[in-house]
């Protein structure tokens, strides 16, 4: 049985560079190809959804550059632009039916959204807007403190659907099933309407578990610059997309006991001559990064004297176990960290994966040397330019030149993956 994930599979058309696209996702993702195949691009789509959850479709769109850079430029208006998201997150429910306790336990979610772009200027109007959830229906009981399930009643769907406004409710379950559509979604509920620009996705009364799913979406790009300077105390706690915070986040981290074993023990496995880890505060108020090394006699070195790879090591340790966000997407993970490490970094995320859903952006060879083969999602141009997205291990001549002892990693510098 597959195992779950945030997101299982997405199918998108006229996006940016592509046309069309579907792709199913595992717990690791590590995603190759050359420069301006559209690897950004495929990290953009998640970005939309989170900022479509967090801002508004209209301030999304926006945040893209508006909907002539939102679609792809030689589709443009002609066709419509959707996204399709399958999500393997599970939720559960219980309602009481009369006598009866009623469970419901979602575990598929299938969203999808159209928009249909203006014949003139920069206008745009929803076309689809769609949530089909399939679940179980089970009849629970009360096992002294515990809620068990006495009998297994089959399986359903509550689809719910936007259009002009109005949201409609279905509900498909077995006969026997005592439950409808009221006992999920109050009436008050069904019956507020919806401005004609905004999503389902946008509205946490009607779909949460989506609204969570979407939101709870990290992505970074970190700038091993950024750390090396002083911090004021008063930013965020979560980490930033460029690691400009870092001190913040190792402050908090630090001034927990079994939190910094943890910390300490990740780091040193990684980069085994850092004797110890450490914050410095200001009199301004500002935080600063601070080690120190085995070769040093107590003397701690500031962030500014510390290399981009132990800043890129440290934040990407911090990214992948002390942020809780349950899909962490990471572009070039490898960047300024030397070759000979770049096999622990790779065991440290795959580790991680089993935690939360990871999707990696690279060019490094040595990351893809130590992928496995059915982790690696490649992006190429086809021959009209629009981007795709394939996996190389499905493909039999792929498979020939591994028998024949030839690495991935050779056959990507090559350029012989897409075959």
């Amino acid at each position: 049985m597959p195992i779950s994930v945030p997101i299982r599979k997405i199918r998108v058309t006229n996006f940016k560079s592509f046309k069309e696209l579907e792709v199913e996702l595992g717990k690791f993702n590590v995603l190759i190809g050359a420069n301006a195949s559209g690897k950004s691009n495929f990290v953009q789509i998640f970005k939309f959804l989170r900022d479509i959850t967090d801002f508004g479709l209209d301030n999304a769109i926006s945040m893209q550059g508006g909907v002539e850079y939102l679609r792809n430029v030689k589709i443009g208006r002609s066709e419509i632009f959707s996204i399709n998201v399958v999500s393997d997150k599970k939720f559960r429910l219980s309602r009481k039916i009369n006598e009866d306790r009623i469970g419901v336990e979602t575990y598929k979610m299938i969203y999808e959204f159209a928009i249909r772009f203006k014949s003139r200027g920069t206008g745009y109007e929803i076309v689809k807007d769609k949530l089909i959830q399939k679940c179980i229906f089970n009849k629970l009981e009360k096992r002294g403190k515990e809620i068990k399930v006495k009998e297994k009643l089959g399986k359903g769907e509550i689809i719910l659907s936007h259009a002009n406004g109005k949201v409609n409710i279905s509900l498909k379950k077995p006969e026997k099933v005592p439950i409808n559509k009221d006992d999920m979604y109050p009436p008050f509920l069904i019956e507020k309407r919806l401005p004609s620009n905004r999503l389902l996705l946008e509205t946490i009364f009607f779909m949460p578990l989506l609204e969570m799913t979407f939101s709870e979406i990290s992505l970074y790009d970190f700038d091993p610059k950024l750390p090396k300077k002083a911090t004021p105390i008063t930013g965020k706690a979560e980490l930033e997309e460029d690691g400009a915070n870092l001190s913040i986040v190792l402050k908090n981290i630090l001034e927990h006991k079994d939190e910094k074993r943890k910390l300490f023990n990740l780091v040193k496995d990684i980069l085994p001559f850092i004797d110890d880890l450490g914050v410095e505060k200001f009199a301004d108020k500002s935080l600063l990064f601070k080690l120190r090394e085995i070769y040093s006699k107590g003397q701690y070195l500031p962030a500014s004297l510390i290399s981009d790879g132990t800043i890129n090591v440290t934040a990407l340790i911090v990214a992948l176990y002390f942020e809780k966000k349950p899909l962490t997407i990471i572009e070039e993970p490898g960047r300024n960290i030397h070759p000979h490490l770049i096999s622990k970094v790779m065991g440290m995320m795959k580790d991680a994966s089993r935690k939360k859903q990871i999707i990696v952006t690279t060019h490094n060879p040595e990351i893809i040397k130590y992928a496995c083969l059915d982790d690696i999602l490649l992006v190429s141009r086809d021959k009209d330019g629009f981007s795709t997205v394939s996996r190389p291990g499905d493909k039999e001549e792929v498979k020939i030149f591994l028998k024949n002892e030839i690495g991935i990693e050779e056959l990507y510098v090559q350029n012989l993956l897409g075959v």
